[in-house]
């Protein structure tokens, strides 16, 4: 058995020569004097031979709980130079399967199947919350803590802004590092999920659901709206969406083709097939709705087809072709002295005002696009009470334009007077 004494006085020859240890293990002397430490066996009959590495730098004590790991593996009839090329093979293949090498080819299998939006979602919270952690590391070796540690990072950042806790969007990026391990499951990259031990770490904030606008805003909200700087197609798509009752996604994405003049009605579509595997839904129950359109609304909806004849959307954005941004809205309500207000407000105060005048709750409900978890979609018409909603359709119009009577004439005067500040800055 060799000893390092031992070692030092083996010196090279003008052949390489090898010095045994035991079981199988022995040192190899080159001529140029370096020595390395070999390995030999049989596997199924034939003689075989791997090198474990360089002396000193591998050391006889490391070289000999090698060579027992070998022999581990012959007695469960492995072959230790498959084995050994395997283990490199992985190590390469590690510095290959990076986080963001799999997220990457995990986008590209989704871009002609998702939304533009969906893609950009992924690759904004990758870039400002996953990548800074995770990168460079190989996604077998991304575990819960990594995933905890962004998630917290997540919360901290979004609340340090002070408008939002960070709990939906510390959800979302959840949501997306799950998908690209889940998409390396599939493609053998790794064999388990580290999210879905924190599927319930985050502890989502209540709901703040749709309230009817106090009585002391409505008074100006169509002043400021005629009155806003805005882009014209974002002013007529706040004023249509307040006296249709529509949801801000269906103002967005409305076209042209669906408006009847002659009929007076704005028809929402069931989504196709492909916005449907892109996440589309033109109505929350993807059902047809027609919406009967009020002179007033009609009247906006006129307009923006002259001011906008090349755009199929009804309300284009601001290269008159594209949709209107998601957030447009809400944030033109902010920038008007808003910021407690909603679009969805809007829904709500019409099905609390419109009650209270006695109008049917079931036209309402429809007008909303609400139906009850006890009816069918055979039993859904989209056409019913289409003569009496467009009577309260009307009043609900005449109502709103009501609300300007009550403005105090001194705060039109102050909002008047902001305006004319604005225009000597422009």
């Amino acid at each position: 058995m060799l000893n390092d004494l031992k070692i030092k006085k083996l010196k090279p020859t003008d052949k390489v020569y090898r010095v045994a240890d035991h079981s199988g293990l022995c040192l190899e002397i080159r001529p140029a004097g370096s020595k390395f430490w070999r390995y030999r066996y049989r596997f199924h009959g034939t003689a075989k031979m791997l090198t474990i590495g360089q002396y000193p730098e591998i050391s006889l004590a490391y070289a000999r709980s090698k060579t027992m790991e070998y022999r581990e593996q012959l007695a469960k009839g492995v072959d230790p130079v498959a084995f050994q090329k395997d283990e490199k093979q992985a190590v390469m293949q590690a510095h290959i399967d990076t986080f963001e090498a799999v997220a990457q080819e995990y986008l590209e299998t989704k871009k002609n199947l998702k939304s533009k939006e969906w893609v950009e979602a992924r690759i904004r919270y990758l870039n400002k919350d996953i990548y800074p952690a995770i990168k460079q590391k190989p996604i077998k070796d991304v575990d819960s803590l990594d995933v905890k540690d962004i998630l917290d990072n997540t919360i901290a950042r979004i609340s340090k802004r002070g408008l939002y806790t960070g709990e939906v969007k510390a959800t979302l990026v959840r949501q997306i590092i799950g998908e690209v391990m889940r998409y390396a499951i599939v493609t053998k990259r790794i064999t388990n999920d580290p999210t879905y031990a924190l599927r319930r770490y985050i502890q989502r904030p209540d709901v703040e659901h749709a309230k009817p606008i106090d009585t002391a805003d409505r008074p100006y909200i169509m002043h400021r709206i005629n009155n806003y700087y805005g882009f014209e197609s974002v002013k007529n798509a706040l004023r249509v969406l307040i006296y249709s009752m529509l949801r801000s996604i269906e103002i967005r994405r409305g076209e042209k083709q669906y408006i009847d003049f002659d009929e007076k009605t704005w028809t929402i579509p069931v989504a196709s097939k492909k916005e449907l595997q892109e996440g589309k839904r033109n109505m929350k129950k993807n059902r047809v709705h027609i919406v009967p359109l009020s002179d007033q609304a009609l009247e906006i909806i006129k307009m923006q087809f002259e001011l906008y004849p090349q755009s199929k959307y009804i309300f284009p954005g601001d290269d008159s072709f594209s949709m209107i941004g998601k957030t447009t809205l809400n944030t033109a309500f902010k920038n008007m002295g808003f910021p407690h207000i909603t679009m969805h407000d809007f829904r709500a105060t019409a099905s609390t005002d419109l009650h209270e005048a006695n109008f049917n709750s079931d036209w309402i409900e429809l007008q909303l696009a609400h139906v009850k978890g006890d009816k069918t979609r055979a039993s859904y018409d989209h056409a019913k009470w289409l003569s009496d909603r467009r009577v309260m359709m009307q009043t609900w119009a005449n109502m709103v334009d009501a609300w300007s009577d009550k403005a105090d004439p001194d705060i039109l005067e102050k909002d008047n007077l902001f305006r004319s500040k604005k225009d000597s800055i422009v």
